[in-house]
């Protein structure tokens, strides 16, 4: 499949995603309750506390992982700029354009090429998705007691390199980059990496966890962790900023294949979002304030993105 018939069939499912997510709100949407659900929030700061705090760490790990790839003598601080502004650009434009970011901050820096800026991130996002989709495939047997075929998996492998691609602009030299994984991602060094990445994301189930309970539906770890997995892996379909209506629409879904009733499902997801979508301005604008030189890591993107259209 070409990247642009790729392309073309994850904007078809997001926008399918977001119709679904448009009539969950028709038949759901219910106003005093959310407000009800953030008055419970706002009885417990100690939980919502920890869980900006573990949010936060989810994106620490990530950085500290993509600094252990790079393997240069580079302050930390950068990779974590980079990963913050990422997540504040796929907040802010339609399509998952956020990566452009972290390449543009890694490759400001003595030493690093674009290529080398560019790879890393691939490989790193690569690694996401592996880990995410191991995730999600795991809950879909252990909750929904459904054994994924082969074809599936292809699939879900498939998609990946294709985002990757699609958000790169550019045919990856996959030879070059399985060399540079296999040499880079073996050994302590490697463990470590994995290993950060997989714990990045188990961090960030945290917050669905404080956030459904909060609205009465009791998750175990396990449960958070599938549910986020799901709603992140539906990321791939963004048509919107932040994946409005995609990320909803699959957490919501997730959350009723665990028993949960829809409205309570719909209105989890919702939290959930606005959680990270209020997160991701307040990081992105705290680098903004402290980095202003940031700001052209930004513009370049903003420029690629109204390119595209």
């Amino acid at each position: 499949m070409s990247g642009r018939a790729a392309k073309a069939g994850l904007q078809v499912a997001g926008a399918a995603m977001v119709v679904l997510f448009g009539w969950m709100t028709y038949r759901y949407f219910d106003g005093r309750a959310l407000l009800r659900h953030l008055a419970g929030l706002a009885r417990h700061p100690a939980d919502m506390a920890a869980a900006v705090f573990v949010y936060g760490a989810s994106f620490w790990l990530r950085a500290w992982a993509w600094k252990q790839y790079v393997g240069k003598p580079i302050a930390f601080a950068v990779y974590w700029r980079g990963v913050l502004l990422s997540l504040l650009i796929n907040h802010l434009v339609p399509v998952k354009m956020g990566d452009a970011a972290r390449v543009a901050v890694l490759a400001r820096q003595p030493g690093v090429s674009a290529a080398e800026a560019i790879e890393s991130v691939a490989v790193m996002r690569l690694l996401d998705m592996a880990v995410l989709g191991g995730l999600t495939v795991i809950g879909m047997y252990a909750y929904m007691h459904y054994i994924p075929r082969l074809p599936l998996l292809t699939a879900a492998v498939a998609a990946g390199f294709g985002l990757t691609a699609i958000v790169f602009h550019r045919p990856l030299r996959l030879e070059r980059l399985w060399r540079r994984w296999r040499t880079v991602l073996q050994g302590r060094r490697g463990l470590g990496i994995a290993a950060a990445v997989a714990a990045s994301w188990l961090c960030e189930a945290v917050v669905i966890g404080v956030i459904a309970k909060a609205v009465g539906i009791p998750l175990s770890f396990g449960q958070a962790v599938w549910a986020n997995s799901a709603a992140v892996s539906g990321q791939i379909a963004q048509v919107a900023p932040g994946g409005i209506g995609t990320y909803e629409a699959v957490m919501a879904f997730a959350l009723t294949r665990l028993g949960a009733p829809w409205e309570k499902a719909y209105a989890a997801a919702v939290l959930t979002h606005a959680f990270k979508f209020l997160f991701s301005y307040a990081a992105g604008a705290m680098v903004l304030l402290l980095w202003r030189s940031d700001w052209q890591a930004v513009r370049s993107v903003r420029r690629k993105e109204r390119e595209r259209r």
